[in-house]
């Protein structure tokens, strides 16, 4: 009787554990990095006309760099991350650094004094990096479709 009593406790305590284990090491590293690529969803959406026209300020520029550097501590944050990333429908590791390569670009090309030719932004190659970026991370950057 006490031995079966001592085991179901047990047993509860290791199903606790385990599952504070998971909760922690697993689940939420992957909604803080959903989250922040979220939060590069929500910048775009938000200052849109500034970025594609080349008429953001350095604030942007620097609000940005802060996005692109988060979402890749985020995925780093992942255990296994191919293997969640695949069962969860994430970017692969490939379309994530492409897509931060490509938000990179945007950052440096938003500015009209950083521009490639200062004073004059990139607007087309922006606009298509920006749709590139949009299909790479699976996120909403503009408002083209539903």
């Amino acid at each position: 009787m006490k031995d079966s009593i001592f085991l179901t406790v047990m047993a509860g305590v290791s199903v606790f554990v385990m599952g504070q284990f998971i909760l922690k090491l697993v689940l939420e590293p992957i909604v803080s990095f959903k989250e922040a690529l979220g939060g590069i969803s929500g910048f775009f959406l938000r200052h849109n006309a500034k970025i594609t026209n080349g008429n953001a300020d350095s604030d942007l520029q620097h609000d940005l760099r802060i996005l692109i550097s988060t979402v890749i501590s985020k995925k780093e944050a992942i255990p296994f991350y191919r293997f969640f990333g695949f069962i969860l429908g994430l970017p692969s590791e490939n379309k994530l650094l492409k897509g931060c390569r490509n938000l990179n670009f945007i950052w440096y090309e938003m500015n009209k004094n950083t521009a490639s030719i200062t004073g004059q932004p990139n607007c087309i190659e922006i606009s298509m990096h920006l749709n590139e970026t949009a299909d790479l991370l699976k996120i909403r950057l503009d408002y083209r479709e539903l």
